[in-house]
């Protein structure tokens, strides 16, 4: 996975604001490319357990990719932080997964990231494995 720094840097202050819950969001990237040059905050609709879970708001996920094909973008990912975790895909994260996507997760402590990494799901609800992460200036 290609990612520019200020896109990058975006994730990390999201996910320092949102802590000490799990936050998410899009990764984006100009249609015929796989850099991603932008990431899109997003709602985490999980309130009971956000400390440990996520899920992203349907609509605006339809507004997302409204948004990204009126500009010559595509949602070529998603994001996740894992608050007082590794950054590793749970489980849960690859039951939740589709083949395809770039899976970016976050590990944040006491309010900064301290690590991060990508994966990709083989197929529909895992596994997922780790890809290279490569930040672009």
């Amino acid at each position: 996975m290609r990612i520019t720094r200020e896109a990058l840097l975006n994730v990390h202050e999201h996910a320092g604001e949102g802590y000490p819950y799990e936050i998410c969001g899009a990764l984006i990237a100009e249609r015929d490319t796989e850099l991603v040059t932008r990431a899109r905050r997003m709602r985490n609709t999980v309130v009971e357990r956000a400390r440990d879970r996520y899920e992203m708001d349907v609509r605006e996920q339809m507004q997302v990719e409204r948004e990204c094909d009126a500009a010559g973008q595509r949602v070529i990912g998603f994001y996740h932080s894992h608050p007082d975790h590794p950054a590793r895909a749970s489980q849960t994260d690859a039951m939740r997964s589709w083949a395809g996507p770039i899976y970016l997760i976050v590990s944040c402590a006491n309010g900064k990231v301290v690590d991060g990494n990508a994966f990709r799901a083989e197929a529909d609800g895992g596994p997922m494995h780790q890809v290279p992460l490569e930040i672009v200036d």
